[in-house]
């Protein structure tokens, strides 16, 4: 499993060739085969005669005395050799139009069921659940969820129960009541809400679940063993409906937006201050069915605008921050259109590398014109761009063939200029549509899939301020899966190709970009071309494993050439990159001695550039364990024997970085309780001293009642790293890399709010206090940057090289003696300030339909960095201009 890397120096080659040995041993121990099989567990359903059931939760009409009750669940977790600790039945009817489920959850002690309200999608009491694999293809399903308190949610699964996206919303109802033997629950789906074949007589796979919160038990009516893999792919079978056909949905549902802005920097010399701003506006989306399994989703002059804000986030070694899709379009179905290069158990940044990243779209513009007040000179620029539509074609077929289409297009924008009271405007991005495909298809009795994924990129550039971006981006992905011996074993690869195209200055801009640096100066293999106007590259990931049994491992090899380019439509952290990784675990998973689950893991990651060039080596080995009394607890220890960096130097040659040591734990009380505390810590040093890290975090949840819910987040982390990189500068025609001893500190503080007026009505909210702060002292120069010990890396300027200019806020370097100043940078200091929030009223007053209230605010601040983030949280952040 992923883990916070502890560094180690190893000084031998005998001694490496045996930690490898041993690693790899680790990683590569025996693997249980797969479970036998069991017979599923079969349903019969029934049409309706007479009136259809009122959804009131009660079960007390009489349409459900025409079928039969199901029983039979089994313990899952925490011993999935047990029986139930309570007894559940279900029973299913239907008509023409919808899917009636009824649940009988007793409980021989039923002041003790959990009745807890939330938001839609989360439950933190009892509930129970039915699963439909309406394809019944086994890897795909339907899910809805209804706790004892009647708040409901829906996922739709994929990947046979890897992947559960809790964005799909459908249009369903669902009551519960607590009755004297227990509680029950009673839903109303419409068939149009799923995806099924136009057979006149439906075979489905079908799963229910029961969680019984105070014992934190989940019991099935299929069983399932905790050590075996999927999920829809061991459901039970559901038979019976007869001489229903498939309703193709149409959806159409228009919006409003009334918004106003207040706050922000009034400048009354400023044409385009203003101290408040109001705008309205209208849409569209809709729905509509194509076929049988195929929808066609579109949207019309939309606000993508998400309700809930980023967090705050900064990185001083240039990679880039993820920020999760928040924005509802995007969101729902995203499954269908996910290509995620690799998806290593050990974790690692190439995680991130995927072929579509959504966020691209209707993001910042991509040039940004600068005010200059001194001058007279004012822009007004929007921040993001605008998407004039989006449409997506997506869904799956009896056959096992999914298929996801989806364009959308943003509109030219332009920043409005005032000099000196003329008036003019520049175009900073240009008119842009962007398209995905992605199909795959089901084979080998759903046991194998192949797929493909193509993106593309087309920006109508008509001016030279935008000739630095790319005309066109496309890309090219291919995978495959196979998994065999009951789905215990699996072996994947895919692969991807990428091709920009553009000017020679955007082509130049891509080859010496962070991710690639082609200039670097002691890379041999790469080199810059400045005339070409296209480059291609590939990546790809080749993995095998086996996550059945109790010792199960995770292990392949992945890619990234040096001219891979995904960032127009996708996310890349980093090309000219191969890395080894190797995942191994020991899992208990049935209660003993104390323990209610342990497991234990080892990682090993290597990396090399495309010149075979060694750049890390890192191991850890961490635990996982929850006690009988429901307490848990996580540590772990790494070890990084080699950290060579490509990238820190932005430009220049490749740099040794100090190794050493260090670790993680934390702990977790009782989940069950309205008082849950998570606490932990996590740090470590080098070896020669010359970095040291420690960060303390703590999670903290109550819910006083059950209609009132509410965490908090701090954190606080302190580091010192001696070799900060932080400029370039030229000095007598020499390029000289600086770097300095940073000092840094971040602190956060999260909260959240949730309050249930009913099980369709919350009020929540959401703030957060971000800062970071770096002190730079001790300045050096890069000398010889592979050299082992760390002072022969550098060459630090003494007391008579270098001095200060407060005036300026400049250091000035005269590094040989003549007494004459050779180069100065600017004063590397900083306190990064930032504040977000939102209050949010969410009323779904009737299924499908709703209104929201939001009240955003925040500021952004760059502070003082002579005071430390506690000094700047009380004295400065909340002293700056705050937008509503």
């Amino acid at each position: 499993m992923p883990g916070f890397v502890i560094k180690a120096h190893l000084h031998s080659h005998m001694r490496l060739r045996i930690v490898l040995l041993i690693n790899l041993f680790l990683v590569t121990a025996l693997c249980s085969k797969g479970q036998n099989a069991v017979e599923r567990p079969t349903y019969e359903t029934v049409r309706i005669e007479g009136a259809s059931p009122v959804i009131d939760g009660k079960l007390d009409d009489a349409s459900w005395d025409q079928v039969e009750w199901s029983t039979g669940f089994h313990q899952r977790e925490p011993n999935d050799s047990a029986p139930a600790s309570q007894q559940t039945q279900f029973k299913i009817l239907y008509d023409n139009r919808y899917l009636y489920v009824g649940w009988r959850c007793f409980d021989t002690d039923p002041d003790s069921i959990e009745a807890r309200l939330s938001r839609r999608d989360n439950f933190p009491g009892d509930w129970v659940e039915i699963n439909f694999d309406s394809f019944n293809d086994k890897r795909t399903g339907f899910s809805f969820t209804t706790s004892a308190s009647g708040v409901k949610g829906d996922e739709f699964i994929s990947q046979d129960g890897n992947n559960w996206d809790d964005s799909w919303n459908p249009s369903w109802l669902t009551r519960t009541n607590i009755d004297s033997l227990g509680w029950t629950a009673e839903c109303r789906i419409p068939f149009s809400q799923l995806r099924f074949g136009n057979e006149d007589e439906q075979t489905w796979g079908i799963q229910s679940t029961r969680r019984l919160f105070r014992y934190d038990e989940f019991d099935t009516w299929a069983p399932l063993k905790q050590a075996q893999q999927g999920w829809v792919s061991r459901f039970g079978t559901l038979t019976g409906i007869k001489g229903v056909r498939p309703r193709r949905p149409l959806e159409i549902a228009p919006f409003v937006l009334a918004q106003l802005n207040t706050g922000g920097e009034f400048d009354e010399n400023n044409p385009f201050s203003q101290r408040s701003e109001s705008s309205f506006n209208t849409g569209l989306d809709g729905r509509v069915g194509l076929t049988n399994d195929i929808v066609l989703d579109f949207t019309v002059n939309p606000d993508f605008g998400q309700v809930e804000a980023d967090p705050g986030a900064i990185n001083l070694d240039g990679f880039q921050i993820f920020f999760r899709e928040q924005r509802p379009f995007f969101v729902e179905n995203r499954n269908i259109f996910d290509y995620q290069l690799t998806q290593a158990e050990t974790g690692g940044d190439f995680n991130s590398d995927l072929l579509f990243y959504s966020r691209r779209i209707g993001g910042p513009p991509h040039r940004f014109v600068s005010s200059d007040p001194s001058t007279g000179y004012y822009v007004d620029q929007p921040a993001n761009s605008t998407i004039l539509g989006a449409a997506k074609v997506s869904g799956k077929t009896q056959s096992g063939l999914s298929l996801g289409l989806l364009t959308s297009m943003t509109q030219r924008e332009f920043a409005k200029i005032d000099f000196n009271g003329e008036q003019s405007e520049t175009e900073i991005e240009p008119l842009t549509v962007y398209s995905v495909g992605r199909v795959q298809q089901d084979f080998n009795d759903r046991n194998s899939n192949i797929g493909l994924i193509v993106t593309s990129v087309n920006r109508d550039i008509q001016t030279d301020e935008l000739s630095d971006l790319h005309r066109t981006a496309n890309s090219f992905g291919f995978d495959i899966l196979h998994r065999w011996d009951d789905r215990a074993w699996y072996i994947s690869a895919n692969a991807a190709m990428s091709h920009v195209t553009g000017s020679e200055e955007s082509i130049l801009a891509t080859q010496t970009a962070f991710e690639r640096l082609f200039q670097r100066p002691d890379a041999d293999h790469l080199s810059v071309d400045s005339s070409m106007t296209s480059l291609s590259g590939t990546g790809g990931t080749v993995r095998v494993g086996n996550l059945e049994g109790n010792w199960v491992f995770d292990a392949g090899v992945t890619w990234r050439s040096p001219g891979l380019e995904l960032n127009d439509i996708g996310f890349l952290i980093n090309a000219d990159e191969v890395n080894f990784f190797a995942w191994g675990a020991r899992r208990w998973q049935q209660p003993f001695g104390i323990f209610r689950r342990l497991q234990w893991n080892h990682n090993i990651n290597m990396s090399w550039d495309f010149a075979g060039t060694p750049l890390t080596r890192r191991y850890n080995t961490n635990a996982w364990m929850q006690f009988k009394n429901f307490w848990s607890m996580n540590g772990g220890l790494g070890f990084e024997q080699l950290d060579i960096a490509k990238n820190i130097l932005r430009g220049g040659p490749l740099l040794r970085r100090p190794v050493g040591f260090g670790g993680w734990f934390g702990f977790g009380t009782d989940s069950r309780k309205r008082l849950v505390l998570n606490p932990s810590f996590n740090g470590g040093r080098s070896y020669d001293g010359n970095v040291a890290s420690a960060n303390f975090n703590l999670f903290v949840t109550y819910q006083p009642t059950n209609a009132l819910s509410m965490s908090f987040g701090p954190s606080f982390g302190e580091s010192r790293r001696e070799e900060q990189y932080f400029t370039t500068v030229m000095d007598e025609g020499r390029v000289e890399y600086l770097v300095g001893e940073i000092d840094r500190q971040t602190l956060s503080l999260t909260l959240r709010l949730t309050y249930n007026i009913s099980p369709d009505f919350t009020i929540q909210y959401y703030g957060q206090p971000f800062i970071a702060r770096g002190v730079y002292s001790d300045f050096k120069k890069v000398a010889d940057p592979l050299a082992g010990s760390f002072s022969n890396r550098f060459t630090a300027f003494d007391d008579g090289e270098i001095s200060f200019s407060a005036e300026e806020n400049r250091y000035l370097v005269d590094d040989d003696a003549d007494r004459a100043i050779d180069f100065e940078f600017g004063n590397p200091d900083f306190n990064f300030m930032q504040f977000r929030s939102n209050l949010v009223a969410r009323w779904e007053y009737l299924p499908g339909s709703e209104l929201f209230l939001v009240w955003a605010q925040g500021s952004t601040i760059f502070g003082d960095p002579g005071l430390n983030v506690f000094n700047a949280l009380t004295d400065e952040l909340f002293d700056g201009t705050i937008t509503n």
